[in-house]
């Protein structure tokens, strides 16, 4: 599982919403809130996006689980988790097929190229094709071969910058409107 944490977005547009705010009671941690839950939906949203930079974006929106969670009082600091899970992926997933000399050959990565692997197989097992490989010279024990889930998927360093980047742009922009629409509600 992988969990991006966010609880210091707009550290700097939150001291001028406490000031605009300060006549409202729970105003200006109203705003925070609404402008961090937007921020991160839009993360959320646009992690399959990021993902699709360094992975195949359709196996990462198939297999993602997520989980937002948002905890924070009048007086504490609003703090947002948002959670990413999933199983391991089969390997024929992703870009996996035969090379000249008959092995198998997979790719999982945008960025690299493909990998040979020696002593794999492809095999139909229960309805599914699966990648194989034997664990020895023998022909038994074999094990099933996975890539990266989508948990870890979204631990590589440069999806979680630009997530982070999305969440820090999306609340500043969003607190903004917050505070626009609580100065309106109150003074309408």
């Amino acid at each position: 599982m992988s969990i991006v944490d966010i609880t210091s977005a707009g550290n700097g547009s939150l001291d001028r919403t406490n000031k605009l705010l300060a006549g409202i009671q729970g105003g200006a941690w109203k705003a925070a809130y609404n402008a961090l839950r937007r921020a991160g939906d839009t993360a959320k949203t646009r992690a399959g996006q990021f993902a699709a930079a360094e992975y195949n974006k359709g196996t990462f929106m198939r297999n993602v689980t997520e989980k937002t969670s948002i905890s924070g009082g009048s007086g504490g600091v609003a703090a947002m988790r948002i959670s990413f899970a999933g199983r391991g992926l089969p390997l024929l997933e992703f870009r996996t097929n035969f090379s000249r000399d008959g092995r198998v050959q997979t790719q999982v990565k945008r960025d690299s190229g493909p990998s040979l692997l020696d002593h794999a197989f492809v095999a139909r097992i229960y309805g599914q094709s699966a990648v194989f490989e034997r664990l020895g010279a023998s022909r038994f024990p074999v094990e099933q071969k996975f890539g990266p889930s989508t948990g870890h998927m979204m631990q590589n360093e440069r999806v979680v910058e630009q997530m982070e980047q999305t969440i820090q742009e999306t609340f500043d922009s969003r607190m903004e409107h917050e505070i626009t629409r609580i100065l309106a509600g109150i003074g309408g």
